[in-house]
């Protein structure tokens, strides 16, 4: 007499299916937020290569343009000049985001100073706006003041040559979050900014 056929348990591969749907699932997502992560440091990495690349350029058209203010023979050249002045101001901003993210990747701020970047770059704006709008030569105060200030630029492009990392590509963006050494160059740049009691001019 033929015996009845005993029927398969479906619990147990259905167990096992799920369990492989699961893990495959948890793979994905471990692996997208490794992705996500990643590309993330290289976001953040590029921004600080970007910051410095600009706020290199940033200081040196402002000292060249401020000693040209300075130095022009007439009028004329001397509003060309601080034309190009005020127009390199569109990216001092740079120098105060190259500040702030060495703060961000050393995880606390630079000690406290009388004035931040930002307040540093809105002072000497301003006072770069009063300076010159008149026929004749420049005041002795007007010299002074642009004197006193391409030597503040000078230091600061001193201070900024140390950081050598010129090239931006993912592989740098991702060193450079590792490397301690630019760090310090920062917060030298923004004592170079406070190293004057008084970036007003007077008039």
């Amino acid at each position: 007499m033929e015996e009845p056929r005993t029927k398969r348990p479906i619990f147990t591969p259905v167990v096992l299916l799920l369990l492989t749907f699961s893990l495959i699932g948890n793979v994905f997502l471990y692996t997208r937020n490794l992705q996500n992560a990643q590309t993330d440091r290289v976001d953040q990495g590029t921004e600080i290569l970007q910051s410095a690349q600009t706020a290199k350029a940033f200081l040196a058209e402002a000292e060249k343009q401020a000693a040209a203010m300075a130095g022009a023979a007439d009028a004329a050249g001397r509003m060309a000049a601080k034309s190009s002045l005020l127009a390199s101001y569109r990216n001092a901003s740079s120098v105060t985001e190259f500040i702030r993210e060495a703060e961000d990747v050393n995880g606390k701020p630079f000690p406290a100073a009388k004035r931040s970047a930002a307040d540093f770059m809105d002072q000497t704006l301003a006072s770069l706006q009063a300076i010159g709008n008149h026929e004749g030569p420049l005041t002795d105060g007007e010299k002074a003041y642009l004197a006193s200030l391409v030597q503040i630029y000078q230091a600061c492009q001193k201070e900024m040559s140390a950081f050598q990392q010129d090239a931006i590509n993912q592989e740098q963006a991702l060193i450079i979050l590792v490397n301690k050494d630019w760090q310090p160059i920062a917060g030298k740049l923004l004592e170079q900014m406070n190293a004057s009691a008084d970036l007003s001019f007077k008039g």
